[in-house]
């Protein structure tokens, strides 16, 4: 576990007990190896410690259930404890075994990730395994909304098209006849005599006609006439589709990781 090489404004505060006991100034800031997240602080006694201590390398402190506010930091753990905790071989990193020791000297770990209350901008996050091997994984969920954006342009334009029109009409037309009239007795002209069934030889009847007669009919006309048929109005209305987003969503996973340094 590393210290943060571009700590928060946390750094430079004064850390207190639970009980508001000034304790020193915080100089480093641990990140878990996992979750880069803050996990303890190392605290430099000063002016402000109750007891003053020369050694450089800072003693360290639970990150967990602590309060920053007003430029100091307000632990969760007493003074006698952070006094008394196991001490780091080197200011900028945090070995496994110096973590379990400090685990198991403050024995009350955050057992589950809590707000960090304070009255300014929150810089110290809480989340952090405990002693028995508990550790909260976070993942990413996916929220989906929606938003009304332009998404195309409609515009009205007339095209003039042709297609063919079969329209039925009827006519009229005349038609010539033969009609019979029989003749009265006074009607009839004396033809030269002959005997029945006996013509003159060499002599024709010349033929007769009463003239031409000029028969009338109905044919279609057509004539064209462009006129409104019907008014158009452009407007718009909501349809509503299925559609599918994809993203990518981060998650985390837990994974062991043992020394090969045996524990004394």
């Amino acid at each position: 576990m590393a210290s943060d090489p571009t700590p928060p404004s946390v750094i430079g505060a004064i850390a207190h007990d639970r009980d508001g006991k000034p304790l020193g100034t915080i100089t480093a800031v641990y990140l878990d190896d996992a979750t880069q997240q803050p996990t303890w602080v190392g605290l430099t006694p000063g002016t402000h410690a109750a007891t003053p201590d020369t050694d450089d390398v800072p003693t360290i402190a639970p990150v967990a259930g602590s309060e920053f506010a007003d430029g100091r930091l307000l632990l969760a753990v007493d003074s006698a404890a952070v006094h008394s905790a196991p001490r780091a071989t080197r200011a900028d990193h945090l070995s496994p075994d110096e973590e379990s020791a400090l685990l198991e000297h403050y024995r009350e770990p955050a057992p589950a990730p809590a707000p960090v209350r304070t009255t300014a901008q929150p810089t110290v996050p809480t989340r952090t395994s405990d002693g028995d091997g508990v550790m909260t994984r976070a993942e990413e969920q996916l929220d989906v909304t929606t938003v009304v954006e332009p998404w195309t342009r409609a515009v009205l334009r007339i095209e003039e098209v042709s297609e063919e029109v079969l329209v039925p009409v009827t006519i009229t037309r005349q038609r010539a006849r033969i009609e019979h009239l029989p003749l009265a007795h006074g009607d009839r002209e004396a033809g030269p005599a002959s005997s029945p069934g006996e013509r003159s030889s060499g002599e024709r009847e010349p033929s007769r006609s009463t003239g031409w007669v000029t028969l009338y009919a109905e044919e279609p006309r057509v004539s064209l006439e462009r006129v409104p048929a019907e008014r158009v109005r452009l407007t718009t209305s909501w349809e509503t589709e299925e559609t599918a987003v994809t993203e990518q969503l981060r998650h985390e996973e837990v994974e062991l990781t043992t020394s090969d340094t045996p524990r004394d």
